[in-house]
Formats: structure tokens, sequence, C-alpha cells
């Protein structure tokens, strides 16, 4: 992943790893699918209050780095929100937890600032680092708060959790650091066995759906 020039308009597309693995093979294919990132913006920064008037407001995001497409993705988030929301966030009591012990809970109750009440999508980065409190291996939940249990793994590594609000969509996110434990086998950078919803539809970073191919890839 790498940050691109954005002096001038710039839209960078590329393939999944499926998609350039057909193409490799000499295969023909349409392109029915894509998806759209604009993770690196956070819209919130739109300053309606900026001293200098309305050319002004925008003048945080305008410097943002745009980041390179990624060529393998399941999820994506999005800070995009209706002009209503303007300066509305999703409150945390943390954002860094570090050396957390394995088998420590983690408990994460957000509160919406400047907005109505809500409940709260939880995704979880990896589950090999940590699972929902009594949730099995799901990534998501959707609750007002969620309790977190940080697992046993052979190596230190972190992971985040994704908090979106339901109604909102605005997002934060949680970055969670898990301690070694030395008697565990458990690499956390294996396959994560997850639960994920029917015909493997994951909550996008707009409070909608995204369909995935059953390649692991989108196209």
């Amino acid at each position: 992943m790498g940050f691109l020039d954005n002096s001038t308009v710039t839209v960078d597309a590329i393939l999944t790893k499926r998609g350039r693995q057909i193409l490799s093979q000499g295969g023909n294919f349409n392109i029915t699918k894509f998806a759209l990132s604009d993770e690196e913006i956070d819209y919130t920064l739109f300053d309606v209050t900026h001293p200098n008037g309305t050319d002004s407001y925008g003048t945080v995001i305008e410097n943002i780095s745009v980041l390179e497409a990624a060529p393998n993705r399941t999820t994506f988030n999005s800070f995009l929100v209706n002009s209503s929301l303007a300066g509305v966030k999703v409150a945390v009591d943390t954002l860094t937890y570090s050396n957390v012990e394995p088998g420590a809970i983690v408990s994460i109750s957000p509160s919406t600032i400047g907005g109505a009440e809500e409940q709260y999508v939880f995704s979880i980065g990896n589950t090999n680092i940590v699972r929902f409190n009594n949730g099995g291996t799901t990534k998501t939940l959707t609750s007002k708060s969620a309790e977190l249990k940080a697992q046993n793994i052979s190596v230190a590594a972190t992971t985040t959790i994704t908090v979106q609000g339901l109604n909102s969509g605005v997002t934060n996110v949680i970055t969670v650091n898990v301690k070694a434990d030395p008697a565990s086998s458990n690499d956390p950078t294996g396959p994560e066995n997850v639960v994920t919803p029917p015909n493997d539809e994951r909550l996008n970073g707009n409070g909608g759906i995204d369909n995935f191919n059953g390649n692991g890839g989108e196209y």
C-alpha cells in the first residue's frame, strides 16, 4: 500500500488477484462488479466554520494523501456521511490498546457525539487475535457495546476493530495489540476460522451490502 500524487485528479483501478490470474491464463472475462474506496478521506473534516469562508471549508480534505487501490480486500471503510451529519463523531474511551494479556477482556462502549443515540456495527479485522466474548468466530456484531476477548497467540500481533454507527454511518477505528503466549501454537497470521453471513455478504463502509464472488475477490 502506498500513496498517490494528489496534485491532480487520479483514478486508480486494478484487478483483484483472481482477475489477474484469469488474465494470465489467457482467459477472457467481463467485469460485472467493482468496488470503490474512499477510506482515506474523513468527510467529517469538512469545516463549515472555517474563518476564510466557503472556499476553505474543504481545505483539509483536499490535501489528504490518496491511497493506492488494494488488489485483495474483503471490506472497505468509508467516512462518507450525509451533510446533515457534518461534525458528528463516534467517540470511544480508548483508540489504542497495547500489550493486552491473552484471555483479557476489552470492553468498548461507543457514543455518538452530535447525533442521535444509536447502535453500532463492530467489525474485527482478525479473529485470530481477538474475538467477541462468547460470540464464537463471527467477525461482526451489532449492539450498543461489545466485549472482546484477546486470544492465545504464539507471537504478538495487532488487529483493528471498526466501530460504525448503524444509523449515522460514522466510523471510528480501534487498534488492539495482544501479547504473545509462549505456550500457544496459534499463528495469528494463519487462516481465520470465521462465520460469514449468507452468500458471503458483508457490511460495507456506507452501511450497505457488498457482494463478493466465491473466489475471495471482487470484480
